[in-house]
């Protein structure tokens, strides 16, 4: 790579941008970065709180000294960034062989969450443009050396490869809204069939969605042990079910039967099991997440996703229970 500056300079700067970018955002979600260790299981040696507070100012910091570096010091600094990477890979391979998919803010707030084959392909790719950093490290290169050595065509080529770069992040880059985003009009809702799904209930008894919403409305909320937003959303579940009753019933729905017995943040009887994730999966949702079943046999509202959204659901529908004349009227 010492021989083709331009090459050195992307590789660098691709790095650099990506470990920027992921430390400013996990420095704006603190929250969502802590929770990512728990989504993850990060291994019990790893002091989580401090991992989770120091891990931005890590990122940046590499970011920085990946440009700034000279050639001398530069080895150990890539060494860190492949060491990041490989660790980053591991946990993001380890976490595609658990039961329950999972969801983690690598970047904060921005861009997708889902774990899947997809975020294992960029992290490897990562892992090995960080390898490719190391190699030129160790050959005396340096960034500083690469920009000086660029001749007017690499520095037309770097501009062009920074404006592909912009335009692909204005046009792929703006995530979208999942679910059914702010449900402040429920009212005008587009109404859609139950689909089929099968929950398995307290005591062993198995229901359709259809079946379940046939003598009362449902909301389902879908929780997965182990999440960090999940658990602060089950806390509230007690309070929600008594302020929804008796109008609409509340299940909260946890991938397996033991998940959902082992849950001690609300009363065992609001704890519901899916087999297979076949509720989740019919809804498209990650944890956690939230839908109304109506008792006319369609969607109420929902599905939306996330601790913000579900709790502003919640709190949409007990508006509308609230404006609903009562029975006697």
């Amino acid at each position: 790579m010492t021989s083709a500056p331009l090459a050195a300079v992307l590789v660098a700067l691709t790095l650099a941008a990506v470990l920027a970018t992921s430390g400013a955002a996990k420095l704006r979600d603190r929250t969502a970065t802590r929770d990512a260790f728990d989504a993850l299981r990060v291994p019990g040696v790893v002091p989580k709180d401090a991992a989770a507070t120091s891990l931005p100012w890590v990122e940046l910091a590499l970011a920085a000294l990946l440009l700034l570096t000279p050639a001398p010091l530069l080895a150990p600094v890539a060494v860190a960034v492949l060491v990041l990477m490989l660790s980053y890979t591991a946990l993001i391979a380890r976490a595609l062989g658990f039961d329950e998919p999972v969801t983690c803010s690598c970047f904060g707030s921005l861009g997708r969450h889902d774990v899947d084959r997809t975020t294992l392909a960029r992290n490897l790719l990562l892992t090995l443009l960080a390898g490719a950093l190391t190699w030129l490290a160790f050959a005396g290169g340096s960034v500083p050396a690469a920009v000086a050595d660029l001749d007017s065509g690499g520095w037309w080529a770097l501009l062009a490869a920074a404006a592909a770069a912009a335009v692909a992040v204005l046009v792929v880059g703006t995530p979208s809204s999942a679910g059914a985003g702010p449900v402040g009009e429920l009212l005008d809702y587009e109404r859609q069939a139950i689909p089929y799904g099968v929950l398995t209930l307290p005591g062993g008894r198995t229901s359709s969605l259809v079946e379940l919403a046939s003598t009362q409305a449902r909301l389902l909320v879908m929780l997965s042990p182990g999440c960090g937003p999940c658990v602060r959303t089950a806390e509230h579940l007690d309070d929600w079910a008594a302020r929804l009753a008796p109008a609409v019933g509340l299940l909260a729905v946890y991938p397996d039967v033991a998940s959902a017995a082992a849950a001690p943040q609300h009363g065992r009887e609001l704890s519901a099991s899916e087999p297979e994730l076949n509720v989740r999966r019919v809804f498209s949702a990650a944890t956690p997440a939230a839908v109304l079943l109506g008792a006319d046999g369609y969607l109420a509202g929902g599905p939306v996703a996330g601790e913000d959204a579900v709790a502003e659901f919640v709190e949409d529908v007990l508006s509308v229970l609230a404006d609903a004349p009562s029975p006697a009227e």
